[in-house]
């Protein structure tokens, strides 16, 4: 993990150093740094190298006998209560019908065994903490918390442009370290149902379907898991909704009304503080744009060896005005599972 870490970083000095790192061929080194200073002027960006290089020069390695600092308390607006919830279901004529109230389902989830040399090939470097690039991403857990927390929001889409810009790594890598604050319920949902990659990323098979659970087919209690008791203090506040089958009408079940009232259900019975999906790459297909309405806001992952400036601002066309952009991800890693997409 040291050496992978070494060439993260020079392999990202060596890009800064041709041009830029929203560099692309056939462009001028003028057009690049033109385009580059506007890209990095329009967006709050989290650069995942640049962190780790300024906090990897004192010790970040915590020992063993030292628990992680717990945060304040967060405080989002009208939080479902910590021991289930209600939803409300409505009639076809669009009225509120009746509240139903739901157990929370939390203790019910079954546990997923922690593959350790299968996350740290896949540079889930969260999990162990020993390579100083997780330092970034607990950077990233603050910052993303202060938004959620001061705007009153709790679902967070994850996405990029185009594919192997690493948004599976970023999202993983942020569940494990949201993990470790004890009073914060994470739970991550792969949504991208095309090329479903979390949990050959946690080294898991035979997870079950996404499709069918967004069907009502699946109750939350099976489709969600917990990490089993482990030495690398993974928390059991994070639940894991995985998938192990393509969809093929992925963005025609994400926009249903049902899914809409599904995912309402299962807040109510998880009770989460915060929700992060794992969604397709936004200019792949419009699977994303079928699902903004349920997500508070998007975190976008862009790999700085090949994203321009022109793919971002065509992300954020598409969502609209309406979706509030939390961040932009400088990631320079490819996709943690080094496959293929299938667009």
């Amino acid at each position: 993990m040291v050496e992978q870490s070494k060439r993260f970083r020079r392999g990202m000095r060596q890009q800064k150093a041709r041009g830029g790192l929203l560099s692309g061929s056939g462009r001028s080194a003028a057009e690049i740094a033109a385009e580059d200073t506007a890209l990095r002027s329009a967006f709050p960006m989290i650069d995942l190298e640049a962190e780790a290089e300024t906090l990897a020069s004192e010790p970040v390695e915590m020992p063993a006998s030292t628990p992680a600092p717990k945060p304040a308390p967060l405080a989002l607006e009208n939080p479902l209560p910590a021991a289930g919830g209600s939803v409300s279901s409505k009639s076809e004529a669009g009225e509120e019908d009746e509240v139903v109230e739901v157990d929370d389902v939390w203790p019910q989830l079954g546990p997923m065994p922690v593959q350790r040399n299968q996350m740290a090939q896949n540079l889930i470097i969260t999990a162990s903490r020993r390579n100083p690039v997780h330092a970034a991403f607990d950077v990233l857990r603050a910052r993303l918390l202060n938004a959620l927390t001061d705007n009153g929001w709790k679902r967070v889409a994850i996405t990029s442009p185009t594919r192997d810009c690493g948004k599976t790594f970023v999202s993983v890598n942020l569940a494990v370290t949201l993990s470790r604050y004890e009073n914060c319920r994470t739970i991550l949902l792969d949504m991208d149902m095309r090329n479903p990659s979390v949990a050959k990323t946690l080294g898991l098979r035979d997870v079950g379907s996404m499709g069918d659970y967004l069907r009502g087919d699946v109750p939350t209690r099976d489709q969600f898991f917990k990490f089993d008791s482990n030495d690398m203090k993974i928390g059991d506040n994070l639940a894991i909704a995985m998938n192990d089958r393509i969809e093929p009408y992925a963005s025609e079940l994400m926009q249903q009304p049902a899914t809409a009232e599904l995912l309402q259900r299962m807040e109510a019975e998880l009770s989460p503080d915060v929700i992060l999906y794992d969604l397709p790459p936004a200019l792949a297909n419009d699977d994303v744009i079928a699902f903004e309405e349920n997500f508070d806001g998007v975190l976008i992952v862009i790999d700085g060896t090949r994203t321009s400036g022109q793919d971002v601002r065509e992300v954020m066309r598409r969502l609209g005005d309406s979706v509030p952009l939390l961040g932009v991800v400088l990631n320079k890693a490819e996709d943690a599972t080094g496959d293929e997409y299938g667009y």
